[in-house]
């Protein structure tokens, strides 16, 4: 048992930091994806696990006790900042780099993701209205992954 541990301490110190500053840029679906597989990379040595068994991810989590994946870690971090930030007055400067815009043209070809959509999206897949920001602790219940649908 105290190997799990130690690998499961060194799991939440280095790796765990690191895909959290990759995913709070602007995460892309590519990135997510590579988080998560990263993400089982690392938790399936502590279950003694290869990959050549194909034991679904879902049971690794089950049997290492991490019960979301690291992206909506991510996501639920971004959904109480959001709020957070929304709740500011007007004149602070957090609040002024979310609702900025910037005035020149932008370039051709796909529109950029930005950090503002990825937040838009993760409000439709967790059935949060835009609103619901006003109110803090409603907010915090929502943006909970245990909400999740």
């Amino acid at each position: 048992m105290a190997d799990n541990d130690n690998l499961e301490k060194a799991y939440d110190s280095v790796p765990l930091k690191s895909m959290f500053n990759i995913l709070t840029k602007v995460g892309l679906k590519k990135d997510k994806r590579k988080i998560n597989a990263v993400e089982m990379d690392y938790l399936r040595p502590s279950c003694r696990i290869s990959r050549q068994e194909h034991i679904q991810n879902e049971q690794i989590r089950r049997r290492t006790r991490r019960v979301h994946t690291t992206v909506e870690r991510v996501e639920t971090r971004q959904l109480v900042w959001y709020g957070h930030v929304k709740r500011m007055s007007d004149d602070r400067w957090p609040k002024r780099a979310l609702e900025y815009i910037p005035p020149s043209r932008r370039r051709r070809g796909r529109p950029a993701q930005t950090w503002m959509s990825g937040i838009v999206d993760t409000m439709r897949d967790r059935a949060i209205q835009e609103n619901e920001w006003e109110n803090r602790k409603v907010w915090r219940a929502k943006c909970e992954m245990r909400q999740k649908p």
